[in-house]
């Protein structure tokens, strides 16, 4: 992508707000015409600009996009509104310093910093006095608690709700609006889908009906410029290399559809959903259990346990990180478009790049990566090359420095390299029949997943950060550790394990997650930090070509955010002989403290390789032990040990 100077900045402010008064024709026009004569001369009046005009190319777009089947969660509203609303709340994180509260001290105001606010407590004397009433009400009366568990956050919340319901729970949904999947598709792959047939949470009957989309799989490119198709390897073209790795993440599947039919039979089981009900706030008797505050006009709904769901801007875990930075943003932007030329539009890519970093000034130095699907092909009669309908991503990785760039930024970016990316597209005004803009941004901490804070409480999903830094979260976590969190919630209930440290295993350590933050810090350029601007492309290109030529046992799992001692060492050791002499930037780039964390996370692994492969000795011994808790912590660490070493994957 070309830097953007002042010339070339004002030059698109002229295109995109239509700035008639700099037009050269009718400037030269009354110059010349005064110039030749001395009679009194006609001068065109200025011409005023229009509302439209005035308006970005964004909202534009945006202002033409239907609003209907807005949800909640990101990429779930898609309007002007709620893109200027993000952008003020980047704004804001960017602005925030980070800054040290001790929440054990009885002082408030800690060096003029003042407490958090209270979403939840276990102070008596805090939080909604009804909550505490009925809690204390139904221990006197000896009335068993409303429920099991209670489930904040439904849209990904139902899956986790299923799965806790055929264990004989008995389990509650809160949802602040509708219960309903976004219009946008989830990308997936038939293996994750099939994983929650086999837990009952999903039928093949469910993803027949959900499935839109269907394609062979996904490229892998990483270029310094548009080459496609491209041959051979980094250095044998100099511009970078390409792989296709098939099916990974080459299912569309209709959230909504998916999300009405889980639904359905989780209250035809006996589950309870609650539409229209924020939650207010939470109040925790260790002893007797917690008490959700969900509105004046509402009976409190009390449960032995509560599912933080609500994702990454969850008011829990707001307030158990207050005062914290986030480690690591992941931006994204991106549209759902028809108009792309229909014939190639036949695979996705999944993490490409097209140009090399680029410097914005003050905003700091980026690397911009594309991820697009094809929508509409491939199932119902579809045939592949009939569909121009393509969603497409631009994301990238930085910290929450106030320097950086504003989602509008981003998205002007995204406008601009779109038709480089897709050439079929020459004017994205024009050429795209935009269906839905999309845009969010992802903060990522080093201390995740996240240890619960208070008795009966725990973090899952993204709100726990059990997704990796370069992800964007979501469905794919979710599917991936369901039948560990519900089979280890079920364990915690039974034996009624729900202090905050019995929680907390269930959030264990996981060294191939924390080790998955060199590879963020590889892929980003921190504020100040110059780097040649082919690193990226040339570090990705290397390591892609070694693993491509290792196979699929290599890619497959890596593909799928899943990090294993054997594919990560054979890589990297294939990699330094491929290009040796570029270990040194690599060291210079990410820096000395955070290879070494990241080399302990990697011994970690081999560590947890070694010790999942004793897990079938240990396991007859584990479930022979009368100690109820005891066995439920031998569980606890086997489990962390197979997926902390990724060996929690299912090859075919």
């Amino acid at each position: 992508m070309k830097l953007y100077f002042a010339s070339s900045a004002i030059s698109l402010a002229i295109y995109l707000h239509g700035c008639h008064a700099f037009s050269p024709s009718r400037s030269t026009k009354s110059v010349v015409s005064s110039s030749l004569s001395s009679s009194p001369q006609v001068v065109d009046p200025p011409v005023a600009k229009s509302e439209e005009d005035e308006k970005s190319l964004t909202q534009r777009i945006m202002e033409k996009t239907s609003a209907a089947g807005q949800t909640g969660g990101a990429g779930g509203v898609s309007t002007w509104e709620a893109f200027l609303r993000a952008d003020e709340n980047w704004s804001r994180l960017k602005s925030s310093k980070a800054f040290e509260y001790d929440k054990t001290v009885l002082s408030a105001v800690q060096n003029g910093v003042p407490p958090p606010p209270q979403f939840v407590t276990d102070d008596g004397a805090s939080g909604n006095p009804r909550c505490w009433e009925k809690l204390r009400k139904q221990a006197v009366d000896s009335t068993p608690l409303d429920y099991d568990v209670t489930i904040c956050g439904g849209t990904l919340g139902i899956f986790i709700a299923m799965a806790l319901q055929l264990k004989g729970h008995s389990v509650a949904v809160l949802e602040a609006g509708k219960l309903r999947g976004r219009e946008q598709e989830w990308n997936i792959s038939m293996k994750e889908l099939l994983e929650l047939v086999e837990l009952g949470v999903l039928t093949e009957e469910d993803i027949d009906m959900a499935v839109k989309t269907e394609f062979p799989g996904c490229r892998a490119g990483f270029k310094n410029s548009e080459v496609t198709p491209l041959e051979g390897g980094y250095f044998d073209n100099g511009v970078g290399y390409e792989c296709f790795t098939p099916n990974v993440l080459n299912l569309g599947i209709s959230p909504s559809v998916l999300i009405e039919n889980v639904s359905e039979r989780f209250k035809a089981a006996g589950g309870v959903i609650f539409e229209g009900t924020p939650l207010k706030g939470i109040v925790v008797s260790e002893s007797l259990g917690a008490a959700l505050d969900v509105g004046e006009e509402k009976d409190p709904i009390t449960s032995r346990l509560v599912l933080d769901c609500m994702g990454n801007a969850s008011p829990i875990s707001r307030q158990q990180r207050y005062g914290k930075q986030p480690d690591g943003i992941c931006a994204v932007v991106g549209s759902c478009a028809g108009g792309f030329d229909a014939e190639s539009n036949l695979l996705g890519d999944i993490i490409y790049t097209n140009s090399e970093i680029q410097d914005k000034g003050p905003n700091g130095q980026l690397q911009y990566f594309w991820e697009a699907f094809p929508v509409g092909i491939g199932r119902n009669g579809m045939e592949p090359g009939t569909s121009d309908v393509k969603t497409t991503y631009m994301f990238t990785y930085m910290d929450a420095s106030e320097g950086r760039p504003s989602l509008s930024t981003l998205m002007d970016d995204y406008w601009k390299q779109l038709p480089i990316y897709q050439p079929s597209i020459t004017d994205v005004e024009t050429d795209l029949d935009v269906k839905r803009v999309l845009f969010a941004y992802f903060p990522t901490y080093k201390d995740s997943p996240l240890q619960p804070e208070y008795s009966r409480i725990l973090a899952v999903g993204d709100a726990s950060g059990i997704q990796s830094p370069l992800s964007f979260g979501g469905f794919g976590a979710l599917t991936r550790h369901l039948e560990r969190i519900s089979g280890a919630i079920t364990e915690a209930l039974e034996s009624n394990l729900l202090h905050k440290d019995d929680l907390g295993e269930i959030n264990a350590y996981t060294p191939n997650l924390s080790a998955a933050w060199m590879f963020q810090k590889a892929m980003s350029v921190r504020m100040g930090q110059k780097v040649d601007p082919k690193f990226v492309n040339r570090l990705l290109a290397t390591n892609f070509d070694v693993m491509d030529n290792m196979g699929e046992k290599t890619m497959m799992p890596f593909m799928q955010d899943v990090v294993r001692i054997d594919g990560l060492a054979g890589s990297l050791a294939r990699s330094f002989v491929a290009d040796p002499t570029f270990m040194p930037q690599i060291v210079l780039h990410v820096g000395i403290p955070t290879l070494v964390e990241w080399l302990g996370h990697v011994s970690m692994i081999t560590l947890y390789t070694a010790l999942h492969n004793l897990s079938p000795v240990l396991e007859p011994f584990v479930d022979n032990m009368e100690n109820k808790k005891e066995k439920y912590l031998w569980k606890r660490r086997m489990e962390a040990w197979k997926f902390g070493s990724g060996n929690d994957y299912k090859f075919d």
